[in-house]
């Protein structure tokens, strides 16, 4: 093996702590320790007798050698993942690893049971789930695959619409006992709202009724940016929530829960699932988006 070919993981290792701007990062992105990540480095910068890098204890900065090598050490990674899909397409395998995001309640509720039924009819494929409510950038953190409910999609992803939910307004039967009963959703100024959110400023509840559409203020008694916090809060009695359809719906039906105002309609938020476009679709990609197309279809909850 020639010099140049040996030092081809290292480069694609300086790339990484490039993008990431840490050792320890890129070694958790890589699944490799900090020293291995740090040791790859080094040789390189002796290869080359130059730095790369200027090392802080708070920042990580390249210098002007390290920023023209990370380009060609960037097309190189780059251009090994390309032979790899072109690679899985060409094999017919439904095999490797697929990185998934989706937002936390989301995944909660659904991604085990879709990433365990794909694994039963393609054993071969394993799954990384990255639970967050953020927007990832799929490319740039290589992620494969993702679950959207949102309308801002970037332009140089391919997104399929799956279906869409709703919120419910709902509320314990233990919480509404002896309560104003609420017919209108003025009535919510006389209850107990918790809402959804990242801090308590005045929260804006919209309804739609025929052609009519109806704003309401609702000062929160609390907030939490984590559906499934709040849909327990609620469960216990703490008072009047909205929570996603596909959250609620279950113990509507057991009647833990009471959907308030069901004539009026809330927000509906499209569901899609969005991945960069690429020439060459890696199987296990393509096979994995018509399971999740199927298994939407079959829930008509979501249509």
């Amino acid at each position: 093996m020639s010099d140049n070919m040996a030092h081809l993981e290292a480069m694609a290792v300086f790339a990484a702590v490039v993008e990431e701007g840490s050792f320890t990062k890129a070694a958790q992105r890589l699944g490799c320790s900090k020293a291995h990540v740090s040791q790859l480095v080094s040789r390189l910068e002796q290869r080359f007798s130059t730095q790369f890098l200027f090392r802080t204890t708070r920042r990580l900065d390249t210098t002007e050698a390290g920023k023209a090598f990370f380009e060609y050490c960037r097309d190189i990674t780059q251009t090994a993942l390309k032979a790899e899909k072109a690679l899985e397409a060409l094999k017919g395998d439904v095999s490797g690893k697929l990185r998934l995001s989706a937002p936390i309640s989301f995944g909660e509720v659904f991604l085990g049971d879709i990433t365990f039924g794909f694994m039963a009819d393609f054993p071969a494929v394993r799954f990384e789930l990255d639970l967050d409510n953020r927007i990832r950038d799929l490319q740039a953190e290589k992620i494969d695959v993702a679950l959207r409910a949102t309308t801002q999609l970037d332009d140089d992803l391919v997104a399929i619409r799956l279906g869409e939910w709703r919120d419910y307004v709902c509320a314990a039967p233990e919480y509404l006992a002896g309560k104003k009963a609420i017919e209108q959703p003025t009535d919510l100024a006389f209850h107990s709202c918790l809402v959804n959110a990242r801090n308590l400023d005045t929260a804006l509840w919209r309804f739609w009724k025929e052609e009519s559409s109806h704003v309401i203020p609702i000062e929160g008694k609390m907030s939490v940016h984590h559906f499934p916090m709040l849909k327990s809060a609620v469960l216990k009695g703490a008072g009047v929530a909205k929570l996603p359809s596909y959250l609620a719906r279950d113990e509507i039906e057991k009647g833990r829960l009471v959907r308030l105002l069901p004539d009026y309609e809330l927000e509906a938020f499209p569901i899609f699932i969005v991945y960069p476009y690429q020439k060459d679709l890696p199987l296990k990609l393509r096979k994995f988006v018509d399971y999740v197309k199927r298994w939407f279809a079959d829930n008509p909850h979501f249509q």
